[in-house]
């Protein structure tokens, strides 16, 4: 049904979050770009073949947004790992990705279409569900004819687990058994969420 795309790691700065990740993995994230209108801007770095870790933050070059900016950074006092991005499975589109999880009680909004322009200057393209928030719901995107991120940024880091705590994670645990992702939830009073990461650091969490 669907397969994991990128998790994300949100920060009130980019050069400090992008700083924090360096430390922990020994690699540095490459600069994504803007997101015009949503008032941030990302560094990318490949976690596999068809994974990567997004570290995101506000965009100082940019008007004030007319929403809030996505992944509750606005209210952030440090970086953090905040959720993760799921893509169709080959045969699937983000349509029946989106049905599922209406199917299992959360609603992932409508599909939008983004852009940006990378630091080469090429404008991609992509399209996404806008309503998760930071927590264990993913969001939805879909690449299109976009070469996927992971396969044109900085490698040497693999996603070896991803894992979170949630109050109710029976839910959850069930929104990921029709979705098709492995990916552990146990019972926590608060919401968190880690990935187990192999790097030139060695084994390290990132949370």
């Amino acid at each position: 049904m669907a397969g994991l795309d990128h998790i994300v790691y949100a920060a009130p700065d980019l050069a400090a979050g992008t700083a924090a990740v360096e430390a922990l993995v020994g690699m540095r994230a490459a600069p994504g770009g803007p997101h015009p209108g949503v008032g941030t801007r990302n560094t990318l770095l490949s976690l596999g073949d068809d994974v990567y870790l997004e570290i995101i933050a506000p965009d100082p070059e940019q008007p004030e947004p007319a929403n809030p900016r996505p992944f509750g950074i606005e209210g952030m006092a440090e970086g953090a790992l905040v959720t993760f991005a799921v893509h169709a499975s080959d045969g699937e589109s983000i349509e029946d990705v989106t049905a599922a999880m209406r199917a299992c009680g959360e609603d992932p909004g409508p599909v939008s279409a983004m852009s940006r322009l990378k630091p080469d200057g090429e404008e991609i393209h992509w399209s996404l569900t806008m309503s998760a928030g930071p927590g264990l719901v993913p969001f939805v995107i879909d690449w299109g004819d976009t070469t996927h991120p992971a396969t044109v940024t900085p490698t040497g880091c693999t996603l070896v687990s991803l894992a979170g705590t949630h109050p109710d994670p029976d839910h959850i645990n069930a929104l990921y058994s029709a979705l098709s992702l492995n990916v552990a939830v146990e019972a926590g009073d608060a919401v968190s969420l880690e990935a187990v990461l192999d790097t030139p650091n060695g084994q390290v969490v990132l949370s």
